[in-house]
């Protein structure tokens, strides 16, 4: 069996879904998903050259082959076309054998995967471009929402007197109280969103009345659901160090399961710092992609919770990984803001990683989400995902559903 063909898709939804296919000569084909990024499908186009003709089932060599080239470009975006071409590659290694990834994965230790619903600020985020400009999707255009607003503004510090409302206490309680009732037990508001101070957005500061706005705010989540349900809390690395100890300070009472990027990523220092300064646990790792990085977020920073991405780590990789945290008694829950067949790749990493606590759903407003692989019914049931017994996946992409929803200017499986 020889690799034939590989082509790219891009979906227009709350963020591109970048959709890999490869072919083979034996007539089978497996999908993947890329974490978004400007110009992906491009380096992707360029990685066929070094794969056509090439035997499928050598993926940890492929892989290798493929990874070489990051030093040589950006990391972020060779590793995230790199993460959606490996789960192409396991789809159709599991199709060929007849096996579902998981298996290839090493088994699985749980029939079902628990997912965390990413509630934003209140109010799902509508859309974004690669370049992290607010949208509004093509297909959720109308008079009153036109191409570049957004029902949230990227925007993190400052007032904004027309998303005020999205970000109040009352708006995150009321979206605790829909996701619980849709039956999910773990739920992710974000921390940095609108508020009604002027501050500057640029030396990461809060202020105490800040602090205090952010903290009512998950407080009336906490206060909605009672103590049965995991709030998570995401600051998306837009605080200072001292700023994030006295967040997380002013959090601890509402009990949180993990406080998520506190402050900017490449520093593992001061995410240590912040560790160490409080009992709540500090969780990230979704802009990290090897796993020395990892490493010394578990022995220099003292993390005990991981949050690697899916399609920007990968699931060959990421099972490398959870093995590596499972040494040290640290638990991984998988960030993921991708389409159906990017969460059943997470689902299958999910079912085979041991110390697996949650797999994110980042899709609330997207309507078309189950659509997308002719799902007769939810995906997700419960605030679970079941583990399939099919080969590869288990769900496979509805082409003319992806073509209504397609981005204009991008190729599509040309």
């Amino acid at each position: 069996m020889k690799i034939s063909r590989l082509t790219t898709a891009v979906i227009e939804a709350n963020f591109d879904w970048t959709f890999v296919k490869i072919e083979t000569d034996d007539g089978l084909t497996g999908y993947g998903e890329a974490f978004f990024g400007p110009g992906l499908t491009s380096v992707i186009k360029q990685y066929a050259s070094l794969l056509i003709g090439e035997d499928p089932t050598s993926i940890d060599r492929l892989l290798r082959r493929l990874q070489v080239t990051s030093t040589y470009m950006l990391p972020g975006l060779a590793m995230h076309a790199i993460g959606g071409i490996e789960t192409a590659l396991l789809d159709v290694i599991g199709k060929n054998y007849r096996m579902p990834v998981w298996q290839l994965l090493g088994g699985k230790y749980r029939d079902a995967v628990t997912i965390y619903a990413d509630c934003h600020g209140g109010e799902a985020l509508e859309g974004i471009t690669p370049l992290l400009v607010p949208r509004t999707p093509q297909w959720a255009r109308t008079e009153a929402a036109p191409a570049q607003q957004s029902v949230v503004s990227l925007k993190h510090h400052g007032s904004d007197a027309s998303n005020l409302r999205v970000s109040a206490p009352a708006a995150y309680a009321g979206a605790a109280e829909r996701m619980t009732a849709r039956g999910f037990r773990i739920l992710k508001f974000d921390a940095d969103v609108q508020t009604p101070y002027e501050t500057d957005e640029y030396n990461r500061h809060l202020s105490s009345a800040e602090i205090e706005f952010a903290a009512t705010r998950v407080r009336a989540v906490r206060e909605a659901v009672g103590p049965e349900i995991e709030i998570a809390v995401d600051c998306h690395w837009n605080y200072d160090v001292q700023s994030a100890i006295r967040l997380a300070a002013a959090l601890e009472d509402v009990n949180l399961i993990w406080l998520e990027d506190p402050v900017p990523p490449e520093n593992i220092r001061s995410v240590g710092q912040v560790q160490r300064a409080t009992r709540t646990p500090v969780a990230t790792g979704e802009n990290n992609h090897f796993r020395i990085d990892f490493e010394r977020l578990i022995l220099d920073a003292g993390l005990r919770i991981l949050t690697p991405d899916v399609q920007k780590l990968g699931i060959w990789e990421g099972r490398k990984l959870a093995d590596l945290a499972d040494i040290h008694h640290v638990n991984v829950a998988w960030h993921n803001i991708s389409s159906p067949v990017g969460t059943m790749a997470g689902v299958h990493l999910a079912a085979a990683t041991p110390n697996f606590l949650a797999l994110e759903w980042h899709a609330a407003t997207v309507p078309f989400f189950d659509e997308l692989v002719g799902s007769e019914g939810p995906l997700i049931e419960n605030g679970k995902v079941r583990v399939p017994d099919s080969s590869g996946l288990g769900v496979t992409l509805d082409e003319n559903v992806a073509y209504r929803y397609r981005k204009l200017g991008e190729p599509f499986f040309e």
